[in-house]
């Protein structure tokens, strides 16, 4: 709830201090950040929550292999986010660079630090850490609107980068006093990368379907329509938040239960599944009805904003059906499945807005948005529920009987 209202006025300030031109320019660098930030660390997070959440005596091993694969990823990502910055043009790189030392490096610090706090079921102080971030760069851009003679979107490009450094050493920081310090073993170094990988790869096709948009809008010279979208899906983000809490505090019991088979998978969803069809369509309805407000909220710029919302509104419930089965296939030992059928939508999205934004402009990001949550919603279910009709026949029981993984085990 805090995490819903904090983010709510942030949005609100930033987008009516910078307008709906440069908040776009803004929007598309850290879209650009964003997707290359999402393979920093090639997914040893996820594998540390998924490993400690079985054996917590690995944790601070899986502290250290990811700490080793952060560092040695962030650099070669900084240079080609610099490299497409540089032939974006002066602008846009300005914005970018302060960026890709707080999303590329110390963000995914702060992810980390969550994920250890997961790891250990110790979701209130994983919350806490949301609930810091968010008071501080809302309390940033409350300055921020209050002295900016003339904002820009290089200059509050600046003031986030700052924050977010800061947040990021305060939460690392709590990391190590929680969970001691890290620990470098080599055949986990060695070895987390098998697994990561696709963890890594299904994040940054998440990302890339849900921000390259906004990044190719922007180097279509359309910055305000840029801004407009990024406002839409910066709406239905806030609106998804109660969604997102959900699925990720179930991640360590979709661990666990996987291990015993879809069936006890679905105990765990189902009736969170029940909630996010019921919460997702109300949204729909209240952000569909509520459209014609956003340009008195947020500010005339932001015109097309009440558009792309009442179109993109169904996004919640569709968004809210693929994290919630796809964690539970990742549960299941199906990250590589989950993670290919991500990243064949997101290039699919990338070639749609190729297409389509020069030839039918900016509502081309919303269709695109709205096709690949489908997909991937009807992808999710058919791939889960496919491995509960498995779990359930009589040869499959038989074989986890045989090898001594009952579902009583």
């Amino acid at each position: 709830m805090f995490g819903f209202v904090s983010q709510g006025l942030y949005f609100v300030i930033t987008a009516r201090t910078l307008g709906a031109k440069e908040f776009g320019l803004f929007a598309g660098a850290i879209a650009l950040v964003a997707v290359l930030a999402s393979l920093v660390g090639l997914g040893g997070g996820n594998v540390l929550v998924l490993k400690a959440a079985r054996d917590p005596s690995l944790l601070r091993i899986q502290f250290g292999t990811s700490v080793v694969y952060i560092l040695a990823t962030a650099v070669p990502l900084s240079l080609v986010a610099i490299a497409v910055g540089w032939f974006s043009g002066p602008d846009f790189l300005a914005v970018l660079l302060p960026l890709v030392v707080s999303e590329i490096f110390t963000l995914r610090l702060f992810d980390l630090a969550q994920q250890i706090f997961q790891a250990r079921e110790e979701l209130g102080r994983t919350s806490a850490c949301g609930i810091l971030a968010g008071a501080l760069r809302l309390t940033i851009a409350a300055v921020y609107y209050l002295i900016a003679s003339s904002p820009s979107a290089s200059q509050w490009s600046f003031c986030y980068a700052a924050t977010t450094i800061a947040t990021a050493g305060v939460v690392v920081g709590w990391a190590v006093i929680r969970a001691g310090k890290p620990v470098f073993e080599w055949a986990s170094i060695r070895s987390t990368w098998r697994t990561g990988v696709f963890f890594s790869l299904g994040t940054a096709s998440r990302t890339l379907y849900m921000d390259a948009d906004k990044f190719l809008l922007t180097s279509y010279g359309l910055y305000s329509a840029s801004g407009a979208f990024s406002a839409t899906t910066k709406i239905t983000t806030m609106a998804f938040a109660p969604i997102q809490a959900i699925v990720y505090s179930l991640n360590t019991r979709l661990f666990r239960a996987g291990h015993m088979g879809a069936r006890r998978s679905w105990s765990v969803i189902q009736w969170p599944l029940g909630f996010v069809l019921l919460y997702g369509i109300l949204c729909a309805c209240v952000l569909a009805f509520a459209s014609p407000l956003v340009p008195i909220i947020l500010g005339t710029s932001y015109s097309e904003t009440s558009g792309f919302l009442g179109l993109i509104a169904p996004i919640i419930a569709l968004n809210g059906v693929h994290y919630l089965l796809g964690d539970a296939l990742m549960g299941l030992g199906k990250q590589a499945a989950r993670s290919l059928v991500q990243f064949g939508v997101a290039c699919a999205a990338i070639l749609m807005n190729l297409i389509l934004i020069p030839l039918i402009g900016p509502i081309s990001a919303v269709f695109s948005a709205l096709t690949c949550s489908l997909v991937l919603a009807l992808a999710m279910t058919i791939m889960f529920f496919q491995a509960y009709k498995s779990d359930r026949s009589p040869r499959h029981l038989a074989t986890k009987v045989k090898d001594g993984f009952s579902s009583h085990a």
